[in-house]
């Protein structure tokens, strides 16, 4: 998991003076791309090496907190899951106080650019995947203990906390 630092500006606050829909697909991108190049698979390395490229197959972004101008916010990047040809990366932003502001999944497939379909995953990739293991073993148990209040706390007839 890596993380990488975005300040919201001005130009990207739509009229009710939060970050535009739109622009949650874009810092998530940018955010995807510094966390490959920073793992030793920036664009220029696969395309010259290899001939291979991510394809986006389906992207599932959820907002829970708005983002506002000048808002500084954390976007983790992590490998959620590599199963054959395909993989999740998952992605939060995170405000300042810890609350998640956005949740992406991107199921990807690798492109090969020559040969016009899908390839394997590069041995990179697992080594990453791999790497990610206890991270991925820390939101389990997180997001199993948020269900667990939630599903409490819907038993006391009491709306579910807001998620963090």
């Amino acid at each position: 998991m890596r993380e990488f630092e975005y300040v919201v500006r001005p130009t990207q606050v739509d009229t009710f003076g939060h970050l535009n829909h739109a622009v949650y697909l874009e810092i998530f991108e940018w955010a995807r791309w510094e966390w490959a190049a920073a793992e030793g698979m920036g664009l220029e390395e696969m395309i010259a090496k290899a001939r291979i490229a991510p394809a986006v197959l389906h992207v599932d972004l959820t907002f829970l907190k708005e983002l506002r101008m000048h808002e500084a916010v954390r976007v983790r990047t992590w490998l959620q899951l590599l199963e054959g040809i395909k993989g999740v990366v998952g992605q939060e932003m995170v405000k300042a106080d810890g609350a998640v502001a956005a949740r992406l999944w991107l199921t990807f497939t690798m492109f090969h650019l020559d040969r016009r379909r899908a390839v394997a995953v590069p041995e990179a990739l697992r080594t990453v995947f791999a790497a990610d293991t206890g991270y991925r073993a820390e939101r389990a148990a997180a997001e199993a203990a948020l269900e667990a209040r939630r599903r409490a706390a819907l038993a006391r007839g009491h709306e579910p906390e807001a998620e963090r």
